[in-house]
């Protein structure tokens, strides 16, 4: 029983577990640095991968126009971008270098970036 006890108490007070939403309802609210929550969708068969500890990424879309996507803290793609607002919940993101045109939707606080048949969702931390 006192085990149990000490197991619900570290995950009460574990380092964030009351991490802020960051409420996001607009397009106009891209920049900022996003967390990777999941990639979901494929051609032939439906398939999710979703971010751990040993598997996760950030984008960060700076005011600039910078664009920095990170995969386990390292920087795997840096370009600029462009975001074209078709109304409050969908745009489009457009990278200079590789040269991509991406659907992007905010939905229920979260980014959803359309890879071809794939979606990758993010959570807003800054």
């Amino acid at each position: 029983m006192k085990l149990k006890g000490l197991i619900l108490t570290l995950l009460i007070f574990l380092p964030g577990c009351d991490e802020k939403i960051i409420e996001v309802t607009s397009v106009d609210q891209i920049p900022g640095t996003w967390r990777w929550e999941s990639t979901c969708g494929g051609d032939t068969a439906f398939i999710c991968v979703n971010a751990s500890k040993s598997n996760y990424a950030t984008v960060e879309f700076k005011s600039n126009g910078a664009y920095i996507e990170k995969h386990m803290d390292t920087v795997y793609l840096q370009t600029n971008y462009i975001l074209i607002k078709s109304d409050d919940m969908f745009g489009t993101l457009i990278l200079e270098n590789p040269n991509e045109s991406r659907p992007v939707t905010v939905m229920n606080n979260e980014l959803i970036i359309q890879r071809g048949s794939f979606e990758d969702n993010y959570t807003k931390i800054k």
